[in-house]
């Protein structure tokens, strides 16, 4: 019979047959494992005994508790080979956390130097580094103004055909005013041989045109100009007033109203004389080029010096645009200031 403590009798816990009825299964947690005494084993391969003085559990009490405690306190056999067993356990665990907790603090430093630097590319390949010509806007704002300014020289001819700039200053050679043609120092006015109207089946010829009409002041209408034989001749007027010269102006028909498509009687180069009076031999005021292509009514600025007040102007045509046997003078207009 084991040994009974008196505690655990005053308790309960023995029944009325002196075996225990409460068993108590404790689990005993420990940072190192404990190391397992060996017991000598008997002779032969028999069961170890437990040594003298240990208390032994009998077959009811193990029946009764199990895995229990053994009494007077001290641990059972099989509680240390459950302790083993645990360990193991517990050594497969870590050996499988680890990995995953390696793995997640991986991802999550991937993902904070991701989000620190956004501007990474994520792409093992280097980017293409591309180079822009600093001087390519410059160059789109030079070709815009080009494009403005020829849209305002289109703009300028077309205002200048509609509304001439010599509209909007005086003429001191109109025929209105009191200008006249001086014919005995002008050259004289060439017949063409076209035919007009007939008569019963005979033609008649046109009469010429008088040189007047250059002084008349109206539009170049088709035809209305006075001729003279040849590229080169001259016309003298005498001013409505004793004037200092700024400007003149040369009128002719434009291409489209003519009707061969062209204009080659038209005067291409002339040169303007200032004269006091009749016996002055004049002063020139300038050499200038009518342009076929330009505008029908084209004006011309004179020299910036003091050329003086003058009361008559030669008009002297050096050639013109190629008509083999005359030119025509449609319109000429002085331009100045009256003198003080």
């Amino acid at each position: 019979m084991s040994r009974k403590s008196s505690r655990l009798e005053a308790a309960g816990y023995y029944g009325t047959d002196g075996y225990p009825v409460i068993s108590y299964r404790e689990t005993i947690y420990r940072i190192f494992r404990r190391r397992r005494s060996h017991h000598h084993s008997q002779p032969g391969g028999g069961d170890s005994q437990p040594r003298e003085g240990e208390p032994q559990l009998s077959e009811k009490a193990f029946q009764a508790g199990g895995r229990g405690s053994q009494p007077g306190g001290g641990d059972s056999q099989p509680r240390g080979e459950e302790t083993s067993s645990s360990g193991n356990g517990n050594s497969r665990f870590i050996f499988i956390i680890l990995p995953l907790c390696f793995g997640l603090v991986y991802s999550i430093l991937t993902l904070n130097s991701n989000y620190l630097n956004p501007g990474l590319s994520e792409s093992p390949v280097s980017p293409i580094i591309t180079t822009t010509d600093p001087t390519a806007p410059c160059k789109d704002l030079e070709k815009q103004m080009g494009e403005l300014q020829e849209e305002l020289q289109r703009l300028q001819k077309e205002m200048n055909y509609l509304f001439p700039a010599a509209d909007s200053l005086p003429n001191f050679a109109l025929k209105s005013l009191g200008a006249i043609i001086v014919p005995h120092l002008s050259s004289e006015t060439y017949q063409t041989q076209e035919t007009g109207m007939t008569l019963s089946g005979l033609p008649l010829k046109q009469p010429p045109v008088d040189p007047g009409t250059v002084i008349q002041g109206h539009s170049a209408l088709s035809g209305r100009c006075w001729a003279f034989a040849g590229g080169k001749g001259h016309l003298v007027i005498a001013l409505s007033h004793p004037v200092t010269i700024t400007h003149v102006t040369l009128d002719h028909i434009p291409k489209n109203l003519s009707p061969t498509g062209s204009i080659t009687s038209a005067p291409k180069e002339f040169t303007v004389y200032g004269l006091e009076n009749l016996d002055d031999e004049g002063t020139r005021l300038g050499t200038y080029l009518y342009d076929q292509e330009g505008d029908p009514v084209q004006i011309f600025k004179t020299a910036d010096n003091e050329q003086g007040v003058f009361k008559y102007v030669k008009l002297q045509v050096n050639s013109n645009w190629g008509h083999p046997h005359h030119s025509c003078l449609y319109s000429f207009r002085v331009h100045g200031k009256l003198a003080e």
